[in-house]
């Protein structure tokens, strides 16, 4: 059954409208990541600085992830989406008249809180949407994360490559889709079943108790595939460029694309398989792939091994989130979708710092080494937790999660 009435129920439109808002938050986390070079030697600022602005964009995002599900389970998805756009659309404004390196600051700690309550509450609307299709939701969604940021990475380095207008058309472009947007929030109709139901706070590190086993599963995978993702958009396009031999951006932009592309290739042609499974192959994969190196020196072997790499990243990404979001209780989607999504940034952002500083005192091939063990060591504990818990409650697991319809339970599981 429906969780929404039918005088309730939202326009046919909004479905995609939010996967390409989903797409549309994750391009623009992508946009500056190429242009940060031309940034420094425009100012003359110390590469440390990056990993300021990223430090700075990770944290509030995580504010925004904490308190966004919250307010969208209790003033409803819209309200809070229509903020999140306009604090997106505020920080491209400042990175367009940026004057300075403080600028890049601000820009991103703006686009950070507004991304931070895209990924959470355009996640829960989706499901709110479509409920009966929670585990293709899931997919759709580690699909469109992937699609927006290649293709920011790429049209961006492909601009700062060519020199035409690199720090100004990127984020002009971003803002025309972000306004569209605007005007179809505003026309939208309310997602959420029961918004003023819910009570207003910070969630506490908590999920039921019936999914503790499934949540930790899921966001180890996925943890380990953003800490990947993290990566990718600092340090290893320099690495596979230094590897390869290669000057200018563009190059740094076609790595992040291979594994993002890569990464949406597998999700889609993975969408009907059991996510439970998608996942154990990802991790597993994942753990395998980073133990690799750019010895060849050969570019074109450089692009292929980070696209395997990425493949592997969208199944584990891919399969977890899809595994996750098929056993949500409607009424702690925000709740959940918060809890997710802040362990997965902080994936995101803690490996990319201590990367980012221990690049200054070591060799970024030996850093990018320990910090691909450590990696492989994230993915194989994924797989060894869910080893275990299927041991201990799969009676318990093989019961479709209320509100996923037989057919869609699965490939959920």
């Amino acid at each position: 059954m429906r969780e929404l009435s039918q005088g309730r129920r939202p326009q046919s439109w909004s479905y995609p409208a939010l996967l390409v808002l989903l797409m549309l938050g994750q391009a623009t986390s992508a946009i500056p990541s190429p242009l940060y070079s031309l940034y420094a030697e425009k100012w003359d600022y110390p590469p440390v600085l990056t990993t300021v602005v990223f430090a700075a964009y990770g944290a509030v995002a995580v504010v925004a992830i904490l308190l966004s599900g919250a307010l969208s389970d209790r003033y409803g998805r819209r309200p809070v989406l229509l903020v999140a756009v306009l604090l997106l659309l505020a920080g491209l404004a400042v990175f367009v008249f940026a004057a300075g390196p403080a600028y890049l600051v601000v820009a991103r700690m703006l686009n950070g809180l507004g991304i931070g309550a895209i990924v959470v509450v355009g996640g829960a609307a989706l499901l709110d949407v479509r409920p009966e299709r929670a585990a293709r939701s899931g997919t759709l969604t580690a699909i469109a994360f992937n699609i927006g940021i290649a293709a920011a990475a790429l049209g961006t380095a492909a601009l700062a490559q060519t020199g035409f207008h690199p720090l100004l058309l990127p984020y002009l472009t971003d803002a025309l889709i972000g306004l569209v947007l605007l005007v179809l929030l505003l026309v939208m109709r309310e997602p959420h079943p029961s918004p003023g139901t819910a009570t207003v706070g910070i969630p506490r590190p908590h999920v039921p108790k019936e999914m503790r086993g499934r949540f930790t599963f899921s966001v180890l995978g996925a943890g380990a595939a953003w800490a990947v993702l993290g990566v990718c958009f600092s340090l290893e396009p320099s690495i596979a460029a230094d590897a390869a031999n290669v000057d200018g951006p563009f190059f740094g932009g076609v790595v992040i694309a291979a594994v993002t592309l890569a990464a949406a290739c597998t999700q889609i042609l993975s969408a009907r398989r059991p996510a439970r499974t998608v996942a154990l192959v990802g991790d597993t994969a994942l753990a395998v792939l980073m133990l690799g190196a750019f010895a060849t020196g050969n570019a074109v072997v450089i692009v292929v091994a980070v696209a395997l790499q990425g493949g592997a990243y969208g199944l584990a990404f891919g399969g977890s989130l899809r595994h996750l979001t098929a056993g949500i209780p409607a009424e702690r989607r925000g709740a959940v979708m918060s809890m997710f999504y802040l362990l997965a940034y902080g994936a995101l952002v803690t490996p990319t710092l201590l990367v980012g500083v221990g690049a200054t005192v070591w060799a970024d091939t030996t850093v990018f080494f320990v910090f691909s063990v450590l990696t492989a060591l994230l993915c194989f504990s994924a797989v060894v937790v869910e080893r275990v818990r299927e041991r201990r409650c799969r009676p318990a697991e093989a019961v479709p999660a209320p509100g996923t319809d037989v057919r869609e339970a699965s490939t959920a599981d």
